[in-house]
């Protein structure tokens, strides 16, 4: 049976109550009843809520309240000191590699069984075949456990706007959809990652991780790796990030170049191996859970490595890509806990007296 994906903080469930006969009841006891309704909704509202995974705003760690859904972001390989090939590709088997014309040109991440994740300015040719491979570690051969899969549809975010691409502007709403032509099949070689909440929010000094086709520094050069590469990386607030690259600019200070759509990290071994807005996946991970929290979209180069690489933050376009994915508008965003908490204080204080 093929895993159901979903994207993480939507709900398709509703709970109805069964139909009965209405039977006459006084009204002190109507009062009640609304009253304990009320309370017991406000009790409700101050419990964690369900099948989220969030991080802390405190400490930085990841704050799980209840078991992620096991049918996205799980990988066969847990052992971090297998770096063999094939290690690698079990370890991140929602690594794709994204192809024009046959000829690897970025990084993409399965999200499910007929759609892939990337960055927009990668996908954003035209006269283009676009294929995909799967289940590969290797840039460049197919194996056994692999497949070239067509690209159907490029579903680019309505915001990107490829001609202002050589401006920090031109980074905004850089993501676009892939919809392949069949669905695949999962494995441990071939499996979707999870995607994180609308308001989850990693901080500062969080241990995350980058994997893909990078770049090795060799002879003065940044030849690409042929197989899947790993390396950690530690979350930089958009502050230090921006103030960080506000140093080298002449743009105003009061002008936001790292925005709300970005997320930064610092990488100590940008000098050896570089990762240069090629739609590599930042994860990050809550008890053995495998969220996309970001895709690699542009920085200062990589012989700048003092520069923090910069990443697309995925968790803005939650309800762009579910639309995409569904086929349906999106409907309309859910009150906020608080918000809710602060309607109903005053009627169940009222009720209850």
């Amino acid at each position: 049976m093929e895993p159901r994906c979903r994207t993480r903080g939507q709900s398709f469930h509703r709970l109805c109550a069964p139909r009965g006969h209405r039977t006459s009841v006084p009204d002190h006891a109507h009062a009640h009843a609304h009253a304990h309704v009320l309370l017991l909704l406000l009790l409700l509202l101050l419990l964690p809520p369900l099948g989220r995974v969030g991080f802390s705003h405190a400490t930085g760690a990841p704050a799980t309240t209840a078991s992620a859904d096991p049918a996205c972001g799980s990988s066969s390989e847990q052992d971090p000191t297998l770096r063999d090939a094939e290690a690698m590709v079990r370890r991140a088997p929602w690594m794709v590699s994204v192809r024009a014309n046959n000829t690897h040109v970025c990084a993409g991440t399965l999200i499910a069984s007929r759609w892939v994740l990337a960055v927009a300015h990668c996908v954003s040719q035209h006269d283009v075949n676009y294929t995909v491979r799967v289940g590969s570690p290797w840039i460049d051969k197919l194996t056994p456990t692999s497949s070239d899969v067509q690209v159907l549809q490029v579903i680019m975010n309505p915001g990107y706007h490829p001609q202002r691409y050589w401006s920090w502007v031109g980074q905004a709403n850089n993501i676009g959809l892939l919809r392949l032509q069949h669905p695949l099949n999962y494995s441990k070689y071939v499996w979707p990652i999870c995607l994180p909440n609308l308001d989850d929010n990693v901080e500062d000094g969080y241990l995350c991780t980058v994997m893909g086709w990078g770049l090795a520094r060799a002879d003065g050069a940044w030849p690409q790796f042929r197989t899947i590469q790993e390396k950690e990386v530690t979350i930089l607030n958009n502050k230090k990030c921006d103030d960080f690259y506000h140093k080298f600019s002449t743009v105003s200070s009061l002008v936001w170049i790292i925005t709300s759509q970005m997320i930064c990290a610092k990488d100590p071994s940008r000098e050896q191996f570089c990762y240069e807005a090629t739609g590599e996946p930042l994860v990050c991970s809550s008890e053995g859970i495998s969220y996309l929290v970001g895709m690699m979209s542009w920085g200062a180069g990589c012989e700048k490595s003092e520069a923090p690489p910069i990443f697309l933050r995925v968790s803005p376009y939650q309800s762009w890509i579910s639309t995409q994915i569904s086929g349906q508008p999106s409907g309309l965003h859910a009150p906020s806990r608080a918000l809710l908490l602060a309607l109903l204080l005053p009627f169940s204080l009222l009720a209850a007296l």
